[in-house]
């Protein structure tokens, strides 16, 4: 078999031709659609991976906010247990402070009324001390007692502090030429004794003085003295009054 060369190098012409026909119509076709769908390939997963990675950045975020929400909600706890146990103390001591109180009221009152009923009784056993000697008084009562009295006053005139010997003073300068003394006396005394308690007192209260006598039989015994402004008690009543009014501040 003979090789026609002309036949070779027109059958390797229509080969290049051939192959050059398909690379300008059907290949670059195909790469351009083969580059493109990989490059949008790249494209979803360049795309997905950035969703990934949002994702991520996401569940990082959720978690650690989570982990806020959790130590905030202990922190809260917390907290609320120390204003609980800080109210729940503080509402014990106001309790025991009110128990404290009532009971110092509950003493108060006792001691009030144990004080109250003391001072009663007191009282009562005052008034009948006050009835019986009263009542002893008055079977004591007499002339004499009224006169020995009397001179016990003169004597105590004779006496009297500085203070009262003053007022005594006062008072008598205080009265005109004119102005008597009165003299209450449970009873009748006689002149002698009349004369000298208008003495001594004359010189107590630097001045001659002039004296009324009254009977007043309800100073049991003794006398009742009024110069001026000055009244000198020496009787058993009004004695017995102060006692009693004594005894009953003393209540």
């Amino acid at each position: 078999m003979q090789l026609d060369w002309t036949t070779f190098f027109l059958e390797a012409l229509n080969f290049l031709v051939l192959v050059w026909i398909l690379k300008r119509i059907l290949y670059r076709p195909v790469l351009a659609v083969l580059d493109a769908r990989q490059q949008r390939v790249q494209a979803e997963m360049a795309h997905a991976e950035q969703l990934q990675q949002e994702a991520a950045a996401l569940k990082q975020q959720y978690e650690t906010r989570l982990d806020d929400w959790s130590k905030e909600r202990e922190d809260a706890r917390l907290q609320l247990e120390q204003e609980l146990a800080k109210r729940r103390g503080a509402g014990m001591e106001s309790i025991r402070q009110a128990l404290a109180d009532e009971e110092d009221k509950a003493r108060a009152r006792d001691a009030a009324r144990a004080a109250s009923h003391e001072a009663e009784l007191v009282r009562q056993a005052a008034g009948e001390a006050y009835g019986n000697a009263s009542a002893m008084l008055l079977r004591l009562a007499s002339p004499q007692l009224t006169a020995s009295i009397v001179g016990i006053l003169q004597e105590d005139l004779a006496a009297l502090p500085d203070a009262e010997h003053e007022a005594l003073r006062k008072a008598g300068k205080m009265l005109g030429e004119q102005a008597t003394v009165q003299i209450d006396s449970a009873h009748a005394l006689d002149a002698p004794v009349v004369t000298n308690l208008a003495q001594a007192l004359s010189v107590a209260a630097g001045k001659p003085l002039k004296v009324v006598v009254n009977l007043a039989p309800e100073l049991i015994a003794g006398v009742r003295v009024v110069v001026g402004e000055c009244i000198l008690h020496a009787n058993l009543a009004e004695e017995l009054d102060f006692f009693k009014r004594q005894g009953g501040h003393a209540g």
